[in-house]
């Protein structure tokens, strides 16, 4: 049944039962109440797509996310996902707006966020790779912005969906791929170039539970800088030296293809065995090379690409979405690469 059909039923016009469906505009209750019982009685749903396309209402998605050519251009990889999206559904006006910020410059991550409430965006797609500064900067916004987080999950906020991998299975899954890579009980090292991010540090906990059940496997957790990294040689040299019996390391975001080149530049590959993450062109072409020695992926180009589907569904078709997305944790080899 239509809305021109409800009207002649009910008696009225089609802009009073356009006002009972909407809830909006002065209707009497008498007249309210029949036109909602044959709404009832017929099971209408109004046609959200219909509406937008009458409308022809235009959508800016904001995306706050790190530089894009930083963190060995990863975020890049989610960006391209995020536009590709945002392409195919050009038919919807949806367009984009990106702030970017440095990674992990507080007052660049605020001054990005002040940037993106003032475009006054009809949807949001954050990174929360600063987990405390990025709650705090939510919970300050006067006006409800509906916004998907894409990377990581973000405890305490009003996210209507995330769209990232279970960050501690990843670790878990690194832990059991080490044992397995290695052919040693350890000791093994965590490398983590950022402290205030919840997924990075997820995965530290990952990886160090799963060896819980062999208390003599000892496991570090090496904090270095992936933007300095002369610094970063200096501690994994002093980690070296202090460890000689060293026989893994486990790297939790992009900077893989840099710790492999320093293992290989200081002869102690066929020692060392590295598990890395992401597929950033530098870990392919080390995972080839037979530098590194796996790589677990967390699609990011395919996060992109879900976080505007949510948006879609929620702002244009007015459904439900996924509160979760759970992104699988994909293995690469040096056998299945390509």
């Amino acid at each position: 049944m239509t809305v021109i059909e409800i009207a002649k039923r009910a008696g009225v016009s089609i802009g009073t039962v356009d006002r009972v469906l909407h809830k909006r505009g002065r209707v009497s209750e008498d007249t309210r109440k029949r036109i909602q019982d044959i709404i009832d009685e017929v099971g209408y749903q109004p046609n959200p797509l219909a509406r937008h396309l009458k409308r022809n209402k235009r959508y800016l998605i904001g995306v706050l996310i790190p530089e894009l050519e930083k963190e060995s251009r990863y975020w890049n990889l989610i960006h391209q996902g995020i536009a590709a999206a945002v392409e195919e559904l050009s038919a919807f006006s949806f367009t984009l707006a990106s702030f970017p910020f440095t990674r992990p410059d507080r007052n660049s991550l605020a001054a990005a966020f002040d940037k993106l409430v003032d475009a006054e965006c009809d949807a949001w797609i954050i990174a929360p790779v600063m987990q405390e500064e990025t709650l705090i900067l939510l919970m300050g916004v006067e006006r409800k912005v509906p916004y998907v987080l894409i990377d990581s999950p973000l405890p305490g906020s009003s996210a209507i969906s995330t769209v990232a991998q279970d960050p501690f299975r990843g670790g878990c899954l690194a832990g059991r791929l080490m044992e397995l890579i290695s052919h040693s009980g350890g000791p093994y090292a965590v490398i983590r170039p950022y402290i205030e991010a919840y997924n990075l540090n997820e995965r530290v906990k990952g990886f160090m539970s799963w060896f819980e059940r062999r208390p003599e496997v000892r496991v570090l957790d090496v904090i270095c800088s992936e933007s300095d990294m002369v610094e970063t040689n200096n501690i994994l040299d002093r980690l070296i030296g202090e460890t000689p019996d060293l026989r893994g390391f486990f790297t939790v975001s992009a900077i893989g293809h840099k710790i492999a080149d320093f293992v290989v530049a200081r002869g102690l590959k066929d020692s060392l065995s590295i598990i890395g993450y992401d597929l950033v062109a530098e870990n392919v072409a080390r995972l080839k090379g037979g530098q590194l020695d796996c790589l677990i992926s967390q699609r990011p180009e395919e996060q992109g690409r879900l976080a505007v589907q949510q948006i879609y569904h929620h702002i244009v078709l007015e459904d439900e979405v996924l509160s979760q997305i759970d992104m699988p944790l994909d293995i690469f080899l040096k056998e299945n690469i390509v």
